[in-house]
């Protein structure tokens, strides 16, 4: 996908909230960038929506390559979380781009958290709620997981389910100092209360 100063936003900042978003800057007349680019598309592909690859052709879009400091292309920019997180520039053998994507891609139970946190987010509740219980399957000790399910099982009224995960936080979660945790319980007495 192609992006430009107008769409940035959007198709980077935007997105990287959901999964990490690799920006690569080339140019038509560049010879490295004709390797690279086929490169990243493949392992996009392999990738199957873990992280997403955002094209800016540093002719057509000067004041973007200039804001980011693009000198040397090709030039690839990776942001999580709405901001920059690590780059490199020229063209990293195969073996080397799968390791910097690894570093960028969050595996095992916090894919899944990520997964089910923007499930939830767009209102698939359902989904979230499963994709939850699979992350916190892939690591039971996950507290930040559990919470998230804690709380989205109160938003939905299901009050005995969120007190048996209740039941299964961790002691370093539940002895008083994770306001969080505080926050979910005197919402589950309250519930308890007025039923």
């Amino acid at each position: 996908m192609e992006t430009t100063l107008a769409t940035f936003e959007n198709d980077v900042i935007n997105a990287s909230m959901l999964a990490p978003v690799l920006v690569d800057f080339w140019a038509p007349w560049c010879g490295p960038c004709k390797t690279l680019g086929p490169m990243l598309e493949k392992l996009e592909a392999e990738a199957a929506g873990k992280w997403k690859l955002v094209k800016v052709n540093v002719d057509e879009n000067q004041e973007l390559a200039g804001h980011f400091q693009v000198r040397s292309i090709p030039h690839v920019i990776a942001f999580a979380e709405g901001r920059p997180v690590d780059q490199f520039i020229g063209v990293l053998p195969e073996g080397q781009l799968r390791e910097f994507l690894d570093r960028l891609v969050p595996a095992g139970a916090d894919a899944e958290r990520l997964s089910a946190q923007a499930a939830w987010a767009a209102g698939n509740r359902e989904f979230a709620i499963d994709t939850i219980k699979a992350a916190i399957a892939l690591d039971p000790g996950y507290d930040d997981a559990r919470l998230d399910l804690i709380e989205w099982l109160i938003a939905e009224r299901r009050y005995d389910e969120a007190k048996e995960e209740d039941k299964l936080l961790s002691p370093k979660t539940t002895q008083g100092i994770d306001a969080r945790y505080n926050a979910l319980k005197t919402e589950l007495d309250a519930a308890d209360r007025e039923r």
